[in-house]
């Protein structure tokens, strides 16, 4: 299982252009067969960053959703509103690596 944290900046006066954007990639997104969670929230304190909470079956279901025709479509449309990078952090349970380090011993 991979879970990934993908931050968005948007510009505080474009929101209003991405919000319909953010909906249909939520959307079509679940619908995907290696999408386990794909959850969007907005930072309460910091107007514009939008944050994904994604987690995926494996790696490859991630790969298959980055190639997917929605996602190549809607992100390029998003990106061009930002004010800053996005940010992603790509992360794996602790368990799995206090596995792989007892593994090594």
């Amino acid at each position: 299982m991979l879970k990934l944290i993908a931050e968005d900046f948007i510009k505080n006066d474009q929101i209003d252009q991405v919000l319909p954007l953010y909906q249909e990639l939520i959307e079509k997104t679940r619908q995907e067969s290696g999408c386990i969670a794909y959850d969007l929230y907005h930072d309460l304190r910091n107007t514009g960053h939008f944050v994904f909470i994604e987690e995926w079956q494996d790696r490859a279901a991630l790969d298959l959703h980055i190639q997917s025709e929605h996602f190549q479509r809607l992100v390029p449309l998003i990106e061009q509103y930002q004010r800053e990078d996005n940010i992603f952090t790509h992360m794996q349970h602790f368990q799995d690596i206090v596995t792989q380090y007892q593994n090594k011993k």
